[in-house]
């Protein structure tokens, strides 16, 4: 009877031990992104080995969040959090951290990937700062996925992070990623020659945050929509803006969807100055769904507002040659 007892023990005991080799092998791992375009990236790399799930959506600023009872789910369930870092999340993650309660996805732990900290970052703070000079981030600017080759970082070091939490398909992230970044370095190679008139120009931005972007591309932001980072245009400011764009070379202002246009329609009015309006995430129109979206449809946007303005110089130019 002992013995007949014994054995089933094992046969359960040996069961269990199978189950749980098989759970391993199989499971996916749950990573959770404070950004759509983390998410895209982790889930090319990822495959089917991962399932992916972002906090916030690609239609908004990621600056701003609130901690919603699901986002902190989706925190507490986590095997792996990737953040953009650099003071991005600063309003919001550090307490949706403290309510999920998941030692895993805490920093410094495995389970928690900043990829602030494996790219280049510009726009470093060389002296103090404080919030009389509006949204600063003094560790550097934080919108570097919006450089190509920044992509290629964050997904090298996503495979990584990944081989290390599941070493049996540690090979399978480092193939997707090789493939990845294959595809990023023969994309980027077209979207410089489709973007070869923009190379030297001198450009305005809303925000601060295609800094990334025009270093990529090689044109120059020489200003700013907003006085400060984070602060609405005034009528002073949009004044002193009109005076600099009527007596230098500046054709185009870029600018993200979700800041107000009124200040963008003004300086068109004033000055002609072509507006741009740039998806700056993945998720920011319906048809950017992934990493190579985001910059197929910048360069689409920045095409067509090349035409315009051509169409509308030629316009004017008819127009004098009539007169």
């Amino acid at each position: 009877m002992n013995n007949i007892m014994k054995k089933s023990t094992m046969n359960i005991v040996f069961g269990l031990l199978l189950s749980t080799i098989a759970f391993n092998s199989y499971a996916e791992i749950r990573i959770v992104t404070s950004t759509q375009d983390l998410a895209a990236i982790a889930t090319a790399v990822g495959g089917e080995q991962v399932k992916v799930q972002s906090l916030t959506l690609g239609t908004r600023d990621p600056h701003f969040a609130s901690a919603k009872p699901s986002m902190i789910r989706k925190v507490f369930r986590a095997d792996l959090l990737l953040v953009v870092g650099a003071g991005m999340e600063i309003g919001w993650l550090p307490p949706l951290l403290q309510s999920a309660r998941n030692a895993r996805v805490q920093p410094a732990n495995s389970g928690y990937l900043d990829l602030s900290r494996v790219v280049p970052l510009l726009g470093k703070s060389s002296g103090p700062v404080s919030r009389a000079m509006g949204d600063v981030h003094a560790g550097g600017n934080p919108h570097y996925w919006l450089d190509p080759r920044n992509g290629k970082r964050m997904a090298q070091a996503i495979a990584t992070r990944l081989g290390e939490l599941d070493p049996a398909h540690k090979d399978d992230y480092q193939q997707r990623f090789k493939a990845f970044a294959q595809t990023l370095d023969r994309k980027l190679l077209v979207w410089q020659a489709e973007l070869a008139w923009l190379k030297g120009t001198s450009v305005i931005a809303y925000h601060t945050s295609f800094v990334y972007l025009a270093d990529a591309f090689g044109f120059q932001i020489v200003d700013e929509v907003e006085p400060k980072p984070g602060i609405s245009p005034s009528a002073a400011s949009l004044s002193a803006l009109v005076s600099r764009l009527r007596v230098e070379d500046i054709n185009l202002l870029i600018m993200e969807p979700y800041y107000e246009r009124r200040s963008a329609r003004y300086l068109n009015e004033q000055t002609a100055i072509q507006v741009a309006v740039l998806p700056q995430s993945v998720g920011a129109q319906p048809d950017i769904n992934h990493y190579f979206d985001l910059f197929d449809a910048i360069v689409a946007a920045l095409n067509i507002a090349a035409q315009d303005k051509a169409a509308q110089d030629k316009a004017a130019q008819d127009k004098a040659g009539g007169q």
